[in-house]
């Protein structure tokens, strides 16, 4: 039994931040992000005797995740938007300490963050699953429960529109 607990706590200390980054920047919430990864983590160590080892620990908690996600988002645009919360992505942005770079990445991650959030949504998740969380299109394909065709396609598309988004924004400045 107590094997099982460190594997339930290593699979939770190695996957918990990129979860909830991926969840993140999926709503925009720190504190909705927070209590969607403790659920993704309850359903997934719950679930864990049901683990048939088709995919990775790391693709089946990304799938749990985005159902979780999508689960919440489907409960939560029925009430109404949330709110962008820029100063905590900005937080969560590796910086080396420098006033300057701060600065710069902050204006780069706001300016990012606006670009996801004008994409379809499909478009944003496959990003965030790809550039941010880097899973790999396999990875994404088990995630979302798509094809692999699909998954690049969907990726190729988003980073037009992302490129089409981020230059008019470019414009703008």
């Amino acid at each position: 039994m107590k094997e099982q607990v460190k594997t339930l706590e290593d699979i939770y200390k190695k996957h918990r931040v990129d979860i909830y980054k991926y969840l993140y920047y999926q709503t925009t919430n720190c504190h909705v992000s927070e209590e969607l990864c403790q659920e993704v983590f309850l359903k997934a160590f719950k679930g864990l005797s049901s683990y048939e080892g088709r995919s990775s620990i790391k693709t089946w908690i990304y799938s749990i995740a985005h159902n979780v996600y999508v689960s919440w988002y489907r409960k939560e645009i029925k009430i109404e938007s949330v709110p962008l919360e820029q100063n905590i992505i900005s937080s969560l942005v590796a910086i080396d300490g420098n006033p300057e770079a701060i600065i710069e990445n902050k204006e780069n991650t706001e300016q990012v963050t606006k670009i996801l959030y004008k994409l379809k949504e499909e478009y944003r998740t496959v990003l965030i699953l790809c550039e941010l969380n880097e899973l790999s299109y396999e990875e994404i394909a088990n995630t979302l429960n798509w094809n692999l065709s699909k998954v690049k396609i969907t990726i190729y598309r988003a980073r037009i529109q992302f490129k089409t988004f981020f230059e008019k924004e470019g414009d703008l400045l």
